[in-house]
């Protein structure tokens, strides 16, 4: 009698599978960036491959809109640095001016390996316009 319980009560754990999430990083990325290149399906499979850059791109309009109320968002590749290395290019559009632009791009750099991991946060690359 004892066995028949505990193989009914058995808790559901989900599978690593499972998203936490309720958005799809393509579905997060459509709604928050413009894509220049139409290379969504290219970045979104760089992202998935490290999961802690995926946080950043999930957390990142957010850390900017707490800096700067921006006009838009865009993403895309970048690989003008260093030859054979990726990194995404994340275009910050406001009507701040040159200066103030720099400045909070400093701020959110700081922010970012401050917080997430440096490796992920060194493909990515911050440019207020």
């Amino acid at each position: 009698m004892i066995q028949k319980f505990q193989i009914t009560e058995q808790i559901f754990v989900p599978s690593n599978e499972d998203k936490t999430n309720t958005i799809s990083l393509k579905d997060f990325i459509v709604e928050n960036f413009e894509i220049p290149n139409n290379d969504l399906e290219r970045i979104c499979n760089y992202i998935s491959k490290d999961g802690k850059l995926q946080r950043i791109i999930f957390d990142l309009p957010g850390l900017i809109q707490s800096q700067v109320q921006y006009e838009k968002l865009q993403i895309n590749f970048n690989d003008e640095l260093e030859d054979g290395y990726l990194h995404l290019e994340v275009g910050i559009f406001s009507p701040l001016d040159i200066q103030n632009s720099l400045k909070l791009e400093n701020r959110l750099e700081e922010q970012l390996y401050d917080s997430y991991d440096w490796d992920s946060c060194d493909k990515v690359i911050l440019n207020v316009e």
